[in-house]
């Protein structure tokens, strides 16, 4: 009785992974009536499947838990369907529609899916004095496998005074006294759509040819000018580190208020982040197990992002308030107990942040192992290849070695494969000066980490006016170090740049102990 019980129940990938064999999601064409503030919405959507083999008799889409189907038609005849909420994947469903005629290969068929109600999840809808935010992950409209490749066109019914942004070009614009309609339509392929409605200030500039759209929240309507500025600049470190955008426009949502002195990294950071996603064609959707890989690259991205806009020591900053994150996060939450590589083989349809920044984090390390002018060839490289499809680490490791030579997948495997991590900090140093022009600065590295896995790092010795920065090899256990300089040195600082997943990086300055030669 009890293997009946468990063959009844609904699972998200084996669902997912089954029809996406069968069938791929061609094409769009939503229209939603979105309440704000009572968060609900009625939508039609007309979806054009393809079939990939015969006989093919069902096809699963998911659904957010919280909407209901009315009906489901192809044409004028009604096709029988069941829900089913997932055991694995909570606030999402299964939906299950039967043909009465099975599918020829490559048969093309229109279904209409009428459907309504208040999505739920706290990742998926948001409900506030300033509107409800539908993602992604809330699957407000019918999901199906293989939908990497689709175009849509969607048409948002809001109060007057609210937008709807989505991934596409606002193309007609309506508004009278009870409501307005804004229409989008995406122009390129992309792997999921996103619905946000609320009241936004909007700022809109070309800069180097691309259109660059922004839309802030109430709480940030007063920063729209610098905001849209520190866009421009962001546009301008992207094109330094990966050449010519491959869309003519990008926007941006943002909401969130910040302390005044925190504003401006935290906008930085942020745009930058999203950025990475419209840059890679937006591949991050439920259901492929390759959300982790790409929320990673994002933060990698605007560690970068933020350091080119900012400068250095903003830079620094934000990738130490990762690693204290990262740390704290250790024994909490889902993905922080086990390593990553052994966490993604779960294939969940989410991004724990410890898994995003651990993998970040490393992505960061063998940006400084390879070099800056070889790591961003590989991401050249892998935009060239997986813009707009479906791809993971995998993929990436095999871009990665094929330009540099390097065994990546050993590293991946190092890095990732575990939880160790790095705890270095400096005992006392100590500077001799030797003759008028030599000086030679001792001191101890030492790891109460569990990492033991040689890697480069840099170490920068600072003197009244003058620094030097030496490249040794760290590997993991207790070292002591000699340098020589040419100008007497009054501090050590280990990896300067943030480069290491070191969780006692604040023990890594050290004032040193001046000695006169004898």
């Amino acid at each position: 009785m009890g293997w009946v019980a468990r063959q009844k129940r609904e699972y998200f990938f084996a669902s997912l992974t089954q029809s996406g064999t069968q069938v791929e999601v061609k094409k769009y064409d939503i229209n939603v009536n979105c309440m704000v503030r009572q968060g609900q919405l009625r939508a039609t959507t007309v979806v054009t499947l393809r079939a990939l083999m015969p006989n093919v008799t069902k096809h699963c889409f998911v659904l957010n838990s919280g909407l209901t189907v009315s009906s489901i038609t192809r044409g004028e005849t009604r096709l029988a369907f069941r829900e089913r909420e997932f055991s694995d994947v909570i606030g999402l469903k299964a939906v299950w529609v039967y043909f009465p005629t099975p599918l020829r290969e490559n048969d093309e068929v229109q279904l209409t899916f009428v459907y309504s109600g208040r999505p739920v999840g706290k990742t998926g809808v948001q409900v506030d004095d300033s509107g409800t935010r539908l993602s992604r992950k809330s699957a407000w409209y019918p999901v199906g496998a293989g939908f990497d490749t689709f175009t849509a066109r969607i048409t948002c019914v809001t109060c007057p005074g609210f937008v709807s942004v989505s991934d596409g070009e606002l193309i007609f614009f309506t508004e009278s006294d009870d409501r307005v309609v804004h229409v989008w339509e995406v122009k390129e392929p992309i792997s999921g759509l996103s619905l946000t409605s609320g009241k936004f200030e909007m700022a809109c500039r070309i800069h180097r040819g691309v259109k660059l759209e922004l839309y802030l929240g109430q709480a940030l309507k007063d920063t729209i000018e610098p905001g849209i500025s520190l866009f421009c600049d962001v546009l301008d470190a992207y094109i330094d580190m990966l050449g010519k955008p491959p869309a003519g426009r990008f926007a941006s949502v943002l909401r969130r208020r910040y302390p005044s002195d925190e504003q401006e990294v935290r906008t930085v950071t942020a745009l930058g982040h999203e950025m990475a996603h419209v840059w890679w064609g937006s591949p991050i959707s439920v259901g492929f197990g390759h959300t982790w890989f790409h929320e990673s690259l994002a933060r990698t991205m605007a560690y970068e992002t933020v350091g080119r806009v900012l400068g250095r020591d903003a830079e620094t900053q934000l990738v130490h308030e990762e690693i204290d994150r990262w740390a704290t996060d250790a024994r909490l939450g889902p993905g922080a107990g086990e390593s990553v590589l052994l966490w993604a083989k779960s294939r969940a349809p989410y991004a724990p942040r410890p898994v995003c920044i651990r993998t970040a984090l490393v992505l960061r390390l063998l940006r400084h192992t390879l070099g800056e002018d070889m790591f961003f060839e590989i991401l050249r490289r892998h935009l060239s290849l997986y813009r707009a499809k479906p791809s993971g680490l995998r993929d990436f490791v095999t871009v990665a070695e094929r330009a540099s030579g390097m065994n990546v997948e050993g590293f991946m495997k190092q890095w990732l494969g575990n939880t160790a991590g790095f705890a270095y900090q400096i005992k006392p140093a100590v500077c001799s000066r030797k003759s008028e022009d030599r000086f030679v600065t001792r001191f101890e590295l030492v790891n109460t980490g569990d990492a033991h896995s040689p890697v480069k790092a840099d170490v920068l010795l600072v003197g009244d006016d003058t620094e030097t920065c030496e490249q040794v090899t760290i590997t993991g256990r207790n070292q002591v170090l000699f340098i020589v300089t040419n100008h007497p040195v009054n501090s050590v600082v280990l990896d300067p740049g943030a480069y290491l997943p070191n969780s006692s990086w604040r023990n890594c300055r050290v004032a040193t102990e001046i000695r006169s030669r004898r």
